[in-house]
């Protein structure tokens, strides 16, 4: 069961796409004032729904960022071998708090340490925005909330899933054409 919010909903509070500045408090009322579950074959597939997805940019105490490329043993064949500087996934039913947001905020940190070797963080994961997109099936059903938090990475638990490398800025901008849509978009913003 994954965290959803009616695309209805969405559409009317963030009516462009592409990355979008607004500020938290609205995607927070958002998500507690519509937020539900579903089961996750049905959200994969159903446009009148979004999935509500934390992606978090981590860069390391030295500022190069976590990059990683997703392999075909991954589940999600439609983003085999792409680039990606967000770390995230669905939030479920069964992450810890009562209400659809605080649901949210811990499905981000168990997506974190799920996926990434911290050996500790430097605060919380700072806001960014919001990434729609409406180009694909898989960007019309989900949502990307994104967020930057700086750590001392040790690597990814992950290995059967991701090659992983540390990179700087300009590194990420000779790689742009390999990213998936939501890294092009974050990439975008960190570099102007």
């Amino acid at each position: 069961m994954v965290l959803v919010i009616p695309s209805k909903e969405v559409d009317e509070l963030i009516m462009d796409t592409g990355f979008i500045s607004i500020s938290i408090e609205k995607i927070k009322e958002l998500t507690e004032r519509n937020g539900f579950f579903v089961n996750r074959e049905r959200a994969e597939s159903d446009e009148s729904i979004r999935q509500i997805i934390p992606y978090v940019v981590m860069q390391n105490l030295d500022d190069l960022y976590l990059l990683v490329r997703r392999l075909s043993s991954q589940t999600e064949k439609r983003l085999h071998g792409m680039y990606s500087i967000g770390i995230g996934g669905h939030v479920n039913d069964r992450d810890e708090g009562e209400t659809p947001w605080m649901k949210f905020l811990s499905g981000m940190e168990r997506e974190m340490n799920e996926e990434v070797i911290i050996k500790n963080s430097v605060g919380w994961p700072k806001y960014l925005g919001v990434i729609k997109e409406s180009t694909t099936p898989v960007n019309r059903v989900h949502l990307g909330i994104v967020f930057q938090i700086k750590a001392d990475i040790e690597g990814i638990k992950e290995k059967d899933k991701f090659a992983w490398e540390f990179a700087n800025l300009k590194d990420l901008i000779s790689k742009y054409d390999l990213m998936e849509s939501w890294s092009k978009y974050v990439i975008d913003v960190l570099n102007t």
